[in-house]
């Protein structure tokens, strides 16, 4: 359907001189060798900061029956330095521990259960582990009620969820992501959403994210319009990207948006939102985030995820 040296240089090399010619002083003297540190002083080196600083995350889909009836994960993207959607990366992070734990999110973008990684299943990109919690498709009840199951999540999700996962090495203890998550919503032809935080949502059109060659665009850019008249949500469902052909709207064509979740992946200030996309044949999961402003967003990664 993505890590963040002590230099011991030694002591100084010293060379000690003797030189007699017939009791003779010579008439060249090097140079005496450099004066001892003076004690308790300590020389540090200038810290250098990441070029990228930030998160270091694996976004992934999170189905309780897509490794063959068990609960699997399908990984879709990777934060290190940089974003990264290449499958073997992906694969070899799986492999080796790196993300020993996800945070399976529900409808309501709190977290909803967590999925201890095992490894790939054989002969496929997807990774099998235990998950223990409630169904991605519910909602936080409140006051220790059991979580409330959401029929229009199952229906389209499959019952599937966002997963996120913080990148460890093998010995560390698993841990479960705490990412600052937010909503969006439908105004008019446009998603609504508040990238930075700053309360006034920016309008991305639907029909805009997708190319010329009906794949993700490489970039999403807002309208102008100002504010929005919806009620955000953390995910939204069956938005229509109606294509037409000879005036008329082509059935066959038509491509289906639904956002799995907005979340602050990288710790920036600014949200990114995880959309999957279903085509006739296809369907396709694809993470947007911007790294300057927050009225253009950036396709970070593009994969497969669970087949619907």
């Amino acid at each position: 359907m993505v890590r963040a040296m002590v230099l011991d240089r030694g002591q100084l090399p010293r060379v000690a001189w003797l030189v007699t010619m017939f009791g003779c002083q010579p008439s060249f003297r090097p140079p005496a060798p450099p004066a001892e540190p003076t004690p308790g002083i300590k020389v540090e080196r200038p810290h250098v900061a990441p070029a990228n600083p930030g998160n270091e995350t694996m976004v992934a889909e999170m189905c309780p029956n897509g490794a063959g009836g068990r609960a699997g994960i399908a990984p879709v993207v990777v934060r290190t330095v940089g974003w990264s959607d290449n499958a073997t990366d992906l694969d070899n992070m799986i492999e080796r521990g790196a993300v020993p734990r996800f945070g399976v999110y529900g409808v309501d973008g709190k977290l909803a259960g967590a999925f201890d990684t095992m490894g790939l299943d054989e002969g496929t990109p997807i990774a099998t582990g235990t998950y223990a919690g409630g169904a991605p498709c519910s909602a936080d009840a409140g006051k220790g009620n059991p979580r409330t199951d959401d029929g229009k999540c199952a229906q389209v999700l499959n019952g599937c969820g966002l997963a996120i996962a913080m990148l460890a090495r093998p010995d560390d203890p698993p841990e479960v992501p705490q990412l600052p998550t937010g909503g969006a919503c439908l105004a008019g032809d446009a998603l609504a959403v508040d990238i930075d935080g700053d309360g006034v949502p920016e309008q991305f059109p639907v029909a805009q994210i997708l190319d010329g060659i009906r794949g993700p665009a490489s970039e999403w850019t807002a309208n102008a319009a100002i504010g929005a008249k919806c009620t955000p949500t953390f995910q939204v469902y069956n938005v229509r990207l109606e294509q037409v052909a000879k005036g008329k709207v082509d059935e066959k064509a038509t491509v289906y948006m639904d956002l799995l979740g907005v979340v602050d992946l990288d710790n920036d200030g600014k949200k990114e939102l995880v959309i999957a996309l279903r085509f006739p044949t296809v369907r396709s999961i694809v993470v947007f985030g911007t790294t300057d402003i927050p009225q253009r967003l950036q396709l970070l990664g593009e994969a497969s995820g669970f087949p619907r």
